[in-house]
């Protein structure tokens, strides 16, 4: 195979170890590592582009500095082809740059991307500043992505779907991974992740994993966000990970008063219920640990049991 061309030698660098393990260890990983510097080159010559070496970080997909033939500068990304990746495309093409990057091109199948570029693209979780600011920030961008209503005939799946199916995991698994988790607790989040969808009063284009990670700073806008993860619901599904991940109330002595703030600025912001924000955060908190725990991850799941835990009690489950 003829080498990519990049600036400064030729590919294919070695790849982050993070993607090596776990796209390793998936139904047809191997093979989709093995043709990678294939799948590389054939974007690199269809779209006359200069690559550099990849991003270190991210766990299911290879991307990286990319210059045009007009000398712009960009970013491709090549997803393993997984059921969170497959709306990608669509949701950057339906946002068009209002919250999030813009994407410039797109393979067929959609998990080849090329996009712009964010400068200087500190994210919002590395951004210096007082966590409540930080926070809002971020709540900001999800109130820009939630701005235009989806229309007919946009191809993403439905919210309800994705969670009745993780409903019907986290049932299964309570009594084989971890039988010692508190049944009131799994029940509860078994029940909204089924119950919450259909009660929406709004339906939006969801991020899906709007982390502090995966919001950038920007030159057209102060923040963009990146990697969505994206489908079409109720948008308090969304804000979980923003509201545990700008930083850790889990070191306070008693994070619930920290807690309730954070939800009462998002409800704030965003023009949802707290409470419902609240019950959300602690469902996805239980899937999310039995995922964990179905990984043999058992520390994290635990911690994100107790995690879900805290979060019922705030939502006043």
């Amino acid at each position: 195979m003829k080498p990519l061309r990049r600036a400064g030698g030729t590919f294919p660098d070695p790849l982050p170890e993070n993607v090596v393990r776990t796209v390793g260890a998936l139904d047809g990983g191997p093979a989709w590592l093995e043709s990678l510097p294939e799948t590389l080159a054939g974007a690199q010559d269809a779209w006359k582009l200069v690559l550099d070496a990849p991003f270190e970080g991210g766990s299911c997909s290879w991307a990286g500095p990319a210059r045009t033939d007009s000398a712009e500068h960009a970013v491709l990304k090549v997803s393993f082809p997984h059921r969170e990746a497959r709306g990608e495309a669509e949701a950057l093409r339906f946002w068009d740059g209002a919250g999030a990057v813009r994407l410039l091109r797109a393979s067929e199948d959609g998990f080849a991307l090329l996009l712009e570029e964010c400068r200087p693209g500190g994210t919002l979780r590395d951004s210096p500043g007082e966590p409540d600011e930080l926070l809002a920030a971020g709540l900001h961008v999800l109130a820009w992505l939630w701005r235009r209503p989806p229309e007919p005939g946009l191809d993403l799946e439905s919210l309800e779907a994705v969670t009745a199916d993780w409903a019907g995991l986290v049932e299964k698994r309570h009594p084989r991974l971890r039988p010692g988790a508190d049944p009131y607790l799994v029940r509860t989040a078994v029940g909204l992740l089924r119950s919450l969808p259909r009660t929406a009063e709004r339906s939006v284009v969801l991020h899906g994993d709007i982390n502090p990670g995966n919001i950038l700073a920007a030159e057209r806008a102060p923040w963009l966000a990146i990697d969505p993860k994206p489908m079409v619901g109720d948008p308090g599904y969304d804000v979980w990970p923003l509201i545990m991940q700008i930083d850790s109330p889990m070191r306070l002595v008693d994070p619930r008063p920290a807690l309730r703030s954070r939800f009462a600025a998002a409800a704030e912001i965003l023009g949802e219920p707290a409470d419902r924000l609240a019950a959300w955060s602690a469902a996805r908190a239980v899937e999310s640990a039995f995922d964990r725990y179905n990984i043999g991850s058992y520390p994290a799941g635990d911690a994100e049991l107790a995690q879900a835990q805290l979060l019922a009690d705030v939502a006043g489950l």
